[in-house]
């Protein structure tokens, strides 16, 4: 099984054709369209849903736990998270948002166990705890 990472947007964006070293792009990775329509009825309220392609280290691994038991890849999640957020900053406009739900393939239905609200310009990192089956929502 695989851990997804789903990204749901208001505008549709370009996928990526080839492989980049970009440490985090917005693409289909695992999922099929089936998991992704469970996700937008479920979870989003954005009509856009696409997979967050994490090629440093699983944002879900950014939280006490692996700060406490696995500082080191607690450092390479947080490293991807906020190379993700430069990314959304950049993507999008101001005042929008995204929605990210992150869980194992084939579990899209099931309930959250956590939910975040995060605003790029205020952007509090060692707060930030991201667990599988986590709504994140990001403000621009």
């Amino acid at each position: 099984m695989s851990m997804a990472t789903y990204i749901g947007l208001n505008f549709a964006v370009k996928l990526s054709e080839y492989y980049t070293e970009d440490e985090v792009e917005i693409d289909y990775v695992f999922s099929e369209e089936e998991n992704r329509n469970v996700v937008k009825q479920k979870h989003f309220t954005t009509p856009y849903i696409y997979e967050v392609s994490e090629k440093g280290h699983p944002i879900w691994q950014m939280n006490k736990h692996h700060k406490i038991h696995s500082p080191h890849n607690y450092e390479k999640s947080k490293n991807t998270f906020l190379y993700l957020c430069h990314l959304l900053k950049e993507l999008l406009p101001q005042g929008d948002y995204c929605e990210i739900y992150i869980c194992w393939l084939g579990e899209e239905d099931e309930e959250r166990e956590n939910e975040l609200k995060i605003n790029l310009d205020n952007l509090q990192i060692e707060t930030i705890d991201i667990y599988e089956k986590c709504f994140i929502r990001i403000e621009n």
